[in-house]
Parts: C-alpha cells; sequence; structure tokens
C-alpha cells in the first residue's frame, strides 16, 4: 500500500507542472493530464480504501456538491442532453478535485513527502515560467485556440499570466511559511525569491492585490507585521522598477483598460442571467449554453476558454447554482476558515480577493493545490 501511495504522488508530480499545456479535446469538452492525475488517484484510493475519512469537511463539501447537481436537474428541460451531459462533467471534474482531499488526508503517514511534492511541483512551475518568458513571451500564436494575446509576461504552463500569477502567490506564502520555520535554508530563499520576481513579472494586477493581502494577513497571523511591511515596499518598488526595465506591449501597461473594461462587461452578463435564474442558477456548469443563449456570445467563440464561466468565482457560483449553491458554497469556505491556521486563512483570503477578478476558486491546478494544502494542514 505505501508503495501505491508513492505511486499516486509521483503521477500527480509528473502532471501539476504540465498545468494547461497537456490538454485534449472532446468536442467542447477539455480534458488536461491534471485532471487525469486526479482522476487516478482518487479512483486508486477508492478502490483499496471505501472509505471517507473523518473530517469537518465532510458535510459542507456534501451538501454543496448536491446543490451542484440539484442545479442541474432543476434545468434538465432547458438543456439538450449534450448540453447536460457536457455540464455534468464539469460536475463530476470539481467532485474529483474535493474527493482528492480525502485522499490526501488519508494519507497522513507520508505528510512530509506530500509537502515535499507541493515545493517540487511549484518549484518546477516557476522555473518553466522563466523559461517560458525569455523563449516564448508571445502567447498570440494561439489565439484561434482560444487563449488571449498575452505578450511579455511570464504565464508558465498555466498559458495565462493572471491565474499563472495566482499560483504563484499561493506558492510564495507557503514558501513563507516554511522559512520562517528553517531559516537557515538558502535553497528555500533562493526559489521564493524567483517566486517573487515570477509575480512582478506576470504583469497581473489582481496577482499583485493577491499577494500584498496575502502577505499582511500571513505575517500579521506569525505577528511578523513589520517583516510584511517591508516586503511589500520591496514588492511595489519591484513593480515599478519592472514597469520601466521591460519590453513594452498592452499586457505588461499597468494602466491598460482593456481588460478592466472586459471584466465590467462579464460581470454585467452575469448580473443578468443571475437576475433571471436566481434561485438555483441556471445548472452546473452549462454557463457557455446560457450565454450562447442569451446572445453573449456565438458559435465560433463557444471554444473561447473563457466562455464557460466569468470573470468572478462568486457571480459564477450565482449564476450556476443560484442563491441556494452560494449559501452552500461560502458554508463550505467557513468551514475551512475554522481551521485557523495562517497559511490556509492567509492563502484562503488572497484567493477569495483574486477571485473577485478572475475565477480562480475554480481554475484546476489551483483547486489541486488548495484541497491538498488544507488536507495537509488538518493532519499536522
Amino acid at each position: 500500500m505505501d508503495l501505491l501511495k508513492k505511486l499516486m504522488i509521483s503521477l500527480l508530480v509528473i502532471a501539476f507542472p504540465l498545468g494547461e499545456i497537456a490538454r485534449i479535446f472532446v468536442g467542447e469538452v477539455s480534458l488536461t493530464l491534471i485532471d487525469v492525475g486526479v482522476g487516478a488517484c482518487v479512483l486508486t484510493w477508492f478502490l483499496f480504501k471505501r472509505r471517507i475519512p473523518a473530517s469537518r469537511l465532510t458535510k459542507p463539501l456534501l451538501i454543496f456538491a448536491g446543490t451542484l447537481l440539484v442545479s442541474l436537474i432543476v434545468n434538465v428541460n432547458r438543456l439538450s442532453f449534450i448540453e447536460l451531459s457536457t455540464s455534468s462533467l464539469y460536475l463530476v471534474r470539481w467532485v474529483f478535485y474535493a474527493a482528492l482531499y480525502f485522499v490526501i488526508l488519508d494519507l497522513a503517514s507520508i505528510k512530509n513527502s506530500i509537502k515535499n511534492w507541493m515545493l517540487l511541483g511549484g518549484s518546477i512551475i516557476v522555473f518553466a515560467g522563466f523559461l517560458q518568458y525569455f523563449l516564448y513571451p508571445d502567447l498570440r500564436n494561439l489565439f484561434y485556440l482560444g487563449w488571449d494575446e498575452h505578450l511579455y509576461r511570464m504565464f508558465s504552463s498555466f498559458l495565462d499570466p493572471n491565474f499563472a500569477g495566482a499560483f504563484f502567490v499561493l506558492f510564495f506564502l507557503f514558501l513563507l511559511e516554511k522559512i520562517l520555520v528553517k531559516k537557515e535554508s538558502i535553497a528555500l530563499k533562493l526559489i521564493a525569491l524567483a517566486t517573487f520576481a515570477a509575480i512582478v513579472l506576470t504583469f497581473s494586477r489582481s496577482a499583485y492585490i493577491t499577494l500584498i493581502i496575502g502577505i499582511i494577513v500571513f505575517l500579521i497571523l506569525k505577528r511578523k507585521a513589520v517583516l510584511g511591511l517591508i516586503i511589500t515596499a520591496v514588492f511595489v518598488l519591484s513593480i515599478y522598477a519592472s514597469s520601466i526595465l521591460v519590453l513594452k506591449s498592452e499586457g505588461t501597461n499597468l494602466l491598460r483598460t482593456a481588460s478592466s473594461e472586459a471584466r465590467i462587461d462579464s460581470i454585467n452578463k452575469a448580473l443578468s442571467i443571475i437576475k433571471d435564474y436566481p434561485i438555483f442558477g441556471v445548472g452546473f456548469n452549462s454557463y457557455r449554453y446560457t450565454q450562447k443563449d442569451y446572445g453573449f456570445i456565438d458559435e465560433s467563440k463557444m471554444i473561447i476558454h473563457s466562455a464557460p464561466g466569468t470573470d468572478n468565482s462568486f457571480l459564477f457560483i450565482l449564476a450556476t447554482s443560484g442563491i441556494v449553491g452560494f449559501v452552500a458554497f461560502l458554508n463550505l469556505w467557513l468551514k475551512i476558515f475554522s481551521f485557523k491556521d495562517p497559511l490556509i486563512l492567509s492563502s484562503s483570503l488572497a484567493l477569495f480577493i483574486n477571485s473577485f477578478f478572475i475565477n480562480s476558486l475554480f481554475f484546476p491546478p489551483i483547486m489541486l493545490w488548495m484541497w491538498i494544502l488544507i488536507a495537509v494542514k488538518e493532519n499536522s
């Protein structure tokens, strides 16, 4: 069984750093190697274990998953069979990622190995980000595949600087906790410095805000507020320096308005849908088809990666599962906050702020990171 556990973790080690690169499309549904790794781990664990470990999150997780299922059932007459089937797969994926929490919770005997995996996986993504930044700084040639046209920004294997920035922040907080314990570790400090620089090079304003909030909250909880102010000051100066030194593009302009206008448009569209489907929403996740029904997108834009969601995780939940799902979602996160662990609290709060700008709470690599982190810290 120990060998099997290590094989499961090894599979995730291989899959996680590949981010959004290892992706295949089956119709309108995409499947990444991370999805495959998570699915394999959960199914393998279930076949051998068949018992959910006791946890304070069990009930809120089941309730939230139930509300997502109900949201689809309520909308069964509004969706075609193909649309309902495709939407259901998003629910299945979310359930598998959430189930990974129970898998990790059950692997207490290899807790340190899992932390080392998190360190290794995060470091590879940061390293891949620097390779991408210097060797492949232009994503415009993948616009036809539905990716945004990012230029001279670090997006690593996530192919999006905003999501990459959100992950870098979570990883930096993870490193910061380890550094406070192992103050003499030069390697950890170098990785943290590289991650710090990576966040700056994403030119993601949402990531910048997320980092400042995350650092301040984490170090206040650790009673090191002065260190938090120093890091924040250095970060602000780094942003200013990078805005002068790096190659210029619309994406590196911190005063750009195009992305802000797009987010406002996305919010307005979500609010229109929420107004018409307030109780159970349009069904998790049939948002793509609802946008088409409302005339917000046409058939040619169905492949765009932003089509299945909106640039705000909370509006996304309200639109797809209504007030019922939204309340269940908040209840789940309130239980997570009740752990009162500085790293979980700072990471979760930072991610909450970030999710007002991008749908980071439902981005698979970030879901993977957070569920593992929460399980590891609960074991602690």
